[in-house]
């Protein structure tokens, strides 16, 4: 039986970019399935999915001056409900009495209270996840609606994002991505996962796995 051969990417080669293409983490179809992640510094990092975000963090803010305003009584400020509708936020009274409950101690910028606003308004659990790479400073959290994502889903693409794990090529086919705790234990462990994402039986796979590089010399004899 010819062997499948799945190879490990050499490290300096690896490319995660591919895997935060899939629109699953984006909310392409405008469903609640987006994945914002947040990165220990915003100011110099990117993070994913942070324009978004950051557009989250502002309705929240404005909605919290809002209801402190109204809650204050002052003059010319709209009724809870004109406020919620204002910030595209549909009304029911449960959900006006959470919010108002919601602003009286939220930070905006704190991913957890995003996580309990989100909850709210979407009417579908968000939680936050954190995670810690290798580096000093290499820190990130994951914003994520627990009823679309696994904490197993969470935990590839926090690690990921960091750059914690490893990439594989199937029968040449690259993009077949393993967390580097499943990478280091090796043996038929990792061998059913590859096969998993490849659709394959672990027997058909051949595996290499990246023991380092050298520098072969070439010599000629001079005529």
């Amino acid at each position: 039986m010819k062997k499948i051969i799945a190879k490990e990417v050499n490290p300096s080669d690896v490319d995660f970019s591919f895997y935060f293409d899939d629109d699953s983490l984006k909310s392409a179809s405008g469903e609640n399935c987006a994945v914002y992640i947040v990165p220990a510094d915003r100011r110099r990092y990117s993070g994913f999915n942070l324009d978004e975000y950051r557009e989250i963090e502002q309705q929240a803010e404005s909605l919290i001056e809002t209801f402190t305003a109204i809650s204050l009584k002052i003059e010319h400020y709209p009724t809870y409900k004109e406020a919620m509708l204002s910030h595209n936020i549909d009304y029911t009274s449960r959900k006006c009495s959470l919010l108002k409950e919601w602003a009286k101690y939220a930070d905006p910028y704190n991913p957890n209270d995003i996580a309990e606003f989100l909850t709210i308004t979407t009417g579908e659990e968000w939680a936050v996840r954190s995670f810690t790479g290798y580096s000093q400073g290499d820190y990130c959290e994951v914003v994520y609606c627990v009823n679309r994502h696994t904490p197993e889903h969470i935990t590839e693409i926090g690690k990921f994002w960091l750059g914690c794990g490893t990439e594989f090529s199937i029968d040449d086919c690259y993009g077949y991505y393993v967390i580097d705790e499943l990478r280091w234990e090796e043996g038929e462990k990792l061998r059913q996962y590859l096969a998993d994402c490849y659709g394959c039986k672990p027997e058909e796979l051949e595996v290499y796995l990246y023991d380092g590089e050298h520098i072969v010399t070439d010599y000629r004899k001079m005529d």
